[in-house]
């Protein structure tokens, strides 16, 4: 019995699961122009001054400086009753208009991976394969400005892939420099939800549960971001997910994009 669920689950994962997988970190903001930094503001007792401050800067720095970023993380499910988790890291690099986000996704069963690129006012998509320790990439594919936003949406260029604007409804000093949020599931993933149903080609959106920020910072300029978050799709029944990673930020004059491990 063991062996055939194995079975299904091998066929089953990599048409649906793993695309949210890796989907799952990819641009989110559906904004007019690349830059444009979210002003993070919501009326509530719930919001620390403090915490509100320290993200709008962050927000703020992103959008006026180049930065690469470097993600690690894990994501959670249970396919047919059995527990499953897929590691999945990557990057960011944005230097101005230009941007390009990896993300490279390992399993037991399935190895894959997917770069986007915007460049010169055109847009990029290459899909990579594992070859020995590292993934190669092929010819990237040229799609217009609606296909790209169509299947991927805009990139994320800004702190996070998250609408912020409005959609904090927590916010709490945890430390020097460190700040915790939560978000308003349904106002944050106002965009991320449609680009997980296109990936996933499912009948309706992800349900979230929750989202929640830590946010690190040297004083000015974020560090790290650490993001939790749980939701829903609907495959397989109905397939609860959670994910968790960390996206560490790192400026410089002439950022290179992440290459994988």
């Amino acid at each position: 019995m063991n062996s055939v669920i194995a079975s299904r689950i091998k066929k089953a994962v990599p048409s649906a699961l793993i695309i949210l997988l890796l989907f799952v970190f990819s641009a989110l903001a559906f904004l007019p122009v690349f830059r444009a930094a979210p002003v993070p503001s919501v009326a509530s007792e719930s919001l620390d001054n403090d915490a509100m401050r320290a993200i709008n800067n962050a927000a703020a720095y992103v959008e006026s400086n180049d930065f690469i970023t470097e993600l690690h993380g894990v994501i959670k499910a249970r396919v047919f009753g059995i527990p499953y988790s897929q590691k999945v890291s990557g990057g960011r690099s944005v230097r101005g208009d230009e941007y390009t986000d990896v993300a490279e996704s390992m399993s037991a069963f399935v190895k894959a991976a997917i770069k986007k690129e915007a460049r010169g006012g055109a847009y990029f998509v290459t899909h990579g394969d594992r070859d020995g320790k590292s993934f190669s990439y092929g010819e990237p594919t040229e799609l217009s400005r609606s296909d790209f936003v169509a299947a991927y949406g805009l990139p994320v260029t800004g702190l996070c892939k998250y609408r912020l604007d409005g959609a904090i409804v927590g916010a709490e000093c945890a430390g020097e420099n460190i700040y915790k949020y939560t978000l308003d599931v349904d106002r944050a993933t106002e965009y991320c939800r449609n680009e997980i149903k296109t990936a996933l080609g499912g009948k309706s959106y992800p349900e979230y549960e929750s989202i929640e920020l830590t946010l690190y910072t040297d004083g000015e300029r974020p560090v790290r971001l650490d993001i939790t978050e749980k939701f829903r799709v609907d495959k397989f029944g109905g397939t609860r997910c959670s994910a968790e990673y960390s996206e560490t930020f790192v400026y410089a004059d002439t950022p290179m994009p992440y290459q994988g491990e």
